[in-house]
């Protein structure tokens, strides 16, 4: 009798142990960072692509330089990352077309970046990073454009890491082309003397 009384109690231990043991199993895996999204905003005016070429060098879905050559104001992209970590950014370039024709412009671009990181199911995890607007504006005479457009392509421009457990932090990118070459915007035979109008 005793021993039956034994082995009934290490049975409803087992039993114990198995019912612990499968719902464990049934418990959701806590939600990673698996991927991430990256949506780029350019806002600019018509007279800056009346007088300049402007490109956009953004990072693209393979981690990699990308750029185009915009000819309307308004320009989005959304790219996505299947794998982290990696980064996220953009630069806006503008460069002189050639002798400025009008005797004032209005130059103004804006940038923003929002990055969004998703779990393993596709959905949002944490806020999203939402970027300050990165804008100049300013009302000149032709002879200050060189200089101006000089001042877009360091000031209109953000770049973020997102690292594998999907932080967002702050980085540099090296963008090549106007940012790593000569300053496209000098020796044009346009003088930065006696300009006119108000910038900011």
């Amino acid at each position: 009798m005793k021993n039956l009384k034994i082995m009934s109690m290490l049975l409803g231990g087992l039993l114990a142990l198995g019912s612990l043991s499968s719902c464990s199993d049934d418990e959701p895996e806590g939600l990673k960072a698996k991927s991430a999204k990256a949506e780029y905003k350019v806002q600019l005016s018509q007279d800056l692509l009346d007088a300049a070429s402007v490109t956009i060098y953004y990072i693209d879905s393979n981690g990699e330089q990308a750029q185009e050559t915009v000819t309307s104001d308004s320009w989005t992209k959304t790219v996505s990352f299947a794998s982290l970590p990696t980064k996220a950014g953009f630069s806006v370039q503008p460069a002189l077309k050639g002798e400025p024709s009008q005797e004032k412009y209005i130059i103004e671009a804006s940038a923003q970046m929002i990055v969004t990181v998703l779990d393993q199911h596709g959905a949002t995890l944490g806020e999203p990073y939402v970027g300050n607007k990165k804008e100049v504006k300013g009302q000149l005479g032709p002879d200050y454009l060189g200089q101006y457009l000089t001042r877009i392509s360091t000031r209109v421009l953000e770049a973020k890491a997102i690292s594998a457990d999907g932080r967002i932090s702050d980085t540099t990118i090296d963008w090549g082309g106007n940012a790593g070459d000569e300053d496209p915007n000098i020796n044009t035979g346009i003088s930065n003397e006696g300009a006119s109008g108000t910038t900011r």
